[in-house]
């Protein structure tokens, strides 16, 4: 009797046990599934979005290195810290979990292997390691605002563990935002979003559905591209211009390899129901390590705007189009390529040296004497541009140039029409590129189609009419001070003839000139022999001009000139030359930081700045070759040099 009730009593203990814990498992699945839910859940399902990232760089530090990252791969990591906001910061845990980032943490931060100022290729190998495990992840989420409530929201959120832009830091959290005119997720099934808004640095770009610019995958699946590194979502394959709000510097999102359908992680509308399942969404620290300015790791969804008043944040944040650089090449260098390179140098920059800041003030006040030198080791004053032939300081050779095209304003505004007129090509044949690729024509934003044969055809025709034209400038320059130094009359047609006669030595010249200096530089290590050269010869076309030699003469002639005083003369001609080519890029970042101006226009004042200090330039230049043939003439031993073939009449004709 005994035995029998023990053994009822163990069954009803059994049997009371499976039940309650049936029960208790029950609780959080029901409240999973409230209507709302379940209909959020199948809405955020059908608009998951398709990412597609950019193409993976041969190198830790080019290319895409990272993509959307289950946050469950961070947490539990033995590599990642909780760190408190003391400073030193103190080591609060290791190997966080999600119920530890619950407590909140505000002010603290997680700390990820590796040094953001230094990234090398820490954190493209352990993103690598850590997502062989764990699928690409993209956080939804919707959300109704109290200021709108004939509207909701549906968000997803990526995470990056990196940032690897021009303000390098640990994690990055981006997001896709769709607007539907419903009041609950059930109705929202019933209808299209309105809107979509692609977060973008500081800000976010909105489009309306259907939009052209927006493409849809299979009716319901908006296509996002994060720009390589920054993880900017964009809607195309451009090279975009950030300023303000789009972020400071270039995003390229023009060459996708690689389409991702993330896993979609549904977080419930409630939040005792998420923090249930998602309790490091009540973290408030950030996620990254903590570092100066804007190195500074971001703050996790929670903590934005658009988590608790999304329509509110779009209405006061997003804008309508982002800019795009134009592709078309210019003539010289483009304000909004030297805005691309000078940003992404002066980041690097600061980031090398933002905790050495000694470094950074030493490289400053290095730079600054440097130029101070270079001012004070030449003369200004006395700088008559006539006669040609004289000796002159560098300085005063930029001076003469200055006055003479103040004396002469036609002559050298015809030569500087010459790089207008070449600037025009130039950007007809860019209009040509884009309509080939069946592109908008604001001179190409470029695609994944802007590569390959034809454009690089293009830019190799560009580059041969740019440098054929400032070889005619610089023959045509020279040719109207030798005339001015011979008193006979100077015309644009006297000049041209001038140098359609010498065509032949000057094309062989050319040729031999830069193709040797294209060679050289090919190779990293021959790129010093390629700056040595180029200064040794860079007096040859002048000296086929004023001394009426030949093409193998005046490259000997040339050297002959410079023979032990490279460095002088190759610090000025790199003054002169870069100060020639750097107005117009100079002026085109002013106006890009200053105004708002389309970049294609930017471009155009950018290249006609150029094309009027070309002339001057090449003037400088014939000065110091004036200067050089003038000090070799005078001193012993010059009487082996080539003398001058000259075939003028005292009439100027030939």
């Amino acid at each position: 009797m005994t035995v029998r009730r023990t053994l009822v009593f163990a069954l009803a203990c059994v049997l009371f046990t499976g039940l309650f814990s049936a029960l208790s498992q029950s609780q959080p699945a029901a409240a999973a599934e409230s209507p709302d839910d379940v209909a959020a859940q199948t809405l955020a399902d059908r608009y998951s979005p398709v990412v597609r990232l950019q193409k993976l760089g041969t190198r830790c530090d080019s290319g895409e290195q990272f993509q959307p990252t289950d946050v469950n791969a961070v947490l539990g990591d033995q590599q990642v810290a909780l760190r408190g906001p003391w400073r030193p910061p103190d080591l609060v845990r290791t190997q966080p979990e999600g119920t530890d980032l619950g407590r909140g943490y505000p002010g603290h931060f997680l700390d990820f292997p590796g040094d953001p100022l230094r990234p090398g290729c820490d954190y493209a190998e352990w993103s690598a390691r850590i997502n062989s495990t764990h699928p690409a992840t993209v956080y939804a989420h919707v959300v109704a605002d109290p200021a709108y409530p004939g509207q909701l929201s549906l968000e997803y959120w990526f995470f990056y563990i990196f940032n690897d832009y021009n303000n390098t830091h640990e994690g990055d959290w981006e997001s896709v935002q769709l607007v539907f005119d419903a009041p609950t997720p059930a109705a929202a099934l019933t209808t299209n979003p309105t809107a979509i808004g692609f977060s973008q640095h500081g800000g976010a770009e909105r489009a309306r559905w259907g939009d052209s610019k927006l493409e849809i995958v299979d009716g319901t699946h908006p296509v996002v591209y994060p720009a390589a590194g920054s993880h900017a979502n964009k809607y195309g394959q451009r090279l975009y211009l950030g300023r303000g709000s789009e972020g400071l510097g270039c995003d390229d999102t023009t060459r996708p390899a690689t389409e991702l359908r993330p896993d979609v992680a549904y977080v419930p509308m409630d939040r005792a129901d998420y923090l249930k399942q998602y309790p490091w969404l009540a973290f408030e620290g950030r996620w990254g390590e903590r570092q100066r300015s804007f190195f500074d790791g971001p703050t996790g969804p929670n903590q934005k705007t658009s988590w608790l008043h999304p329509i509110q944040d779009a209405e006061a944040t997003w804008r309508d189009d982002s800019t795009t650089v134009p592709a078309g090449k210019v003539l010289g260098p483009s304000g909004t390529g030297v805005f691309c390179t000078a940003v992404g140098t002066g980041s690097n920059l600061l980031r090398e040296t933002l905790d050495r800041i000694w470094l950074l003030g030493l490289l400053l006040a290095a730079l600054v004497v440097l130029i101070w030198f270079a001012a004070s080791r030449t003369r200004w004053s006395d700088a008559a541009p006539l006669p040609a032939r004289r000796r002159r300081a560098w300085g005063q050779s930029v001076v003469s140039a200055l006055r003479l095209f103040r004396q002469r304003p036609g002559l050298f505004g015809g030569f500087a029409a010459a790089f207008v007129v070449l600037g025009l090509a130039t950007l007809l044949l860019a209009d040509l590129q884009a309509a080939r690729r069946d592109s908008p024509t604001d001179l190409g934003a470029p695609t994944e189609n802007a590569t390959g044969l034809w454009a690089s055809i293009l830019a190799l025709a560009i580059t041969v009419l740019t440098a054929a034209t400032y070889v005619a400038l610089l023959a045509a320059v020279t040719s109207t001070l030798d005339r001015l130094d011979r008193d006979v009359p100077v015309t644009a047609a006297f000049t041209w003839h001038d140098v359609r006669s010498r065509a032949r030595p000057l094309a062989a010249v050319a040729v031999r000139y830069f193709v040797i200096i294209a060679v050289l530089t090919i190779i990293v290590a021959t790129i010093p022999l390629a700056i040595y050269y180029a200064a040794g010869r860079a007096f040859a076309i002048p000296a086929v001009m004023a001394e009426q030699v030949s093409a193998s003469t005046a490259l000997k002639r040339s050297r002959l000139l410079v023979k032990g005083r490279w460095w002088r003369t190759a610090g000025p001609l790199a003054i002169i030359v870069g100060l020639g080519l750097s107005v117009g890029p100079i002026a085109g970042i002013i106006l890009l930081l200053a105004t708002d101006l389309r970049p294609t226009l930017i471009n155009v004042v950018s290249s006609l700045l150029f094309a009027l200090a070309m002339p001057l330039v090449a003037a400088a230049v014939v000065y110091l070759y004036f200067d050089r043939s003038t000090t070799q003439a005078e001193s012993p031993g010059s009487g082996d040099l080539p003398e001058p073939d000259r075939t003028y009449s005292r009439q100027g004709r030939p």
